[in-house]
């Protein structure tokens, strides 16, 4: 048996600044701030969250740990048509393009792994209640070469190897 390659990690370029400057000091709160408003001010300056998305990135970073040889994780990951039929997203050209809402887009995962010719790809999306995580396959010569986030699309920029 051989030794499992390990993943190597795409880095993930989030666009805009729709992250940025939240909490209750940033903002100014004045009798016309709505209940939805508040709550999300709640939640996002809470302290013992980021306690709980710390662990549940180590609960995420255990299950990569542990899912095993890469023979049988090539076989699990599906053929790129079926996971964007699933998903909802498009291949053009050079380009996939997967719709991806996301609480923490600076937390996406794109990681990637060579086996028997194809690149496996890894996509980990971690959310407050949950989160996605799929794996799937390129054809034979295709590979990632880097990601974006913007406006609740992940785009994966795709080239021919070799």
């Amino acid at each position: 048996m051989g030794v499992s390659m390990p993943w190597s990690r795409i880095e993930v370029e989030v666009e805009g600044d729709e992250q940025e400057g939240g909490g209750l000091d940033s903002l100014k709160i004045g009798l016309d701030v709505d209940v939805q408003q508040m709550h999300e001010l709640f939640l996002g300056g809470l302290p013992h969250l980021s306690e709980v998305q710390g662990r549940h990135e180590e609960i995420l970073d255990g299950v990569s740990s542990t899912i095993g040889d890469a023979k049988s994780l090539a076989r699990a990951a599906v053929p790129i048509g079926d996971f964007l039929a699933e998903i909802g997203g498009e291949w053009s050209g050079s380009e996939v393009r997967i719709p991806l809402p996301s609480s923490f887009p600076e937390r996406v995962v794109v990681e990637t792994l060579l086996e028997e010719g194809k690149q496996i790809v890894r996509l980990i999306s971690p959310e407050r209640f949950g989160g996605l995580l799929r794996t799937f396959r390129l054809p034979v010569g295709e590979v990632i070469m880097g990601a974006n986030w913007e406006g609740g699309v992940l785009t994966m920029k795709t080239s021919q190897s070799g």
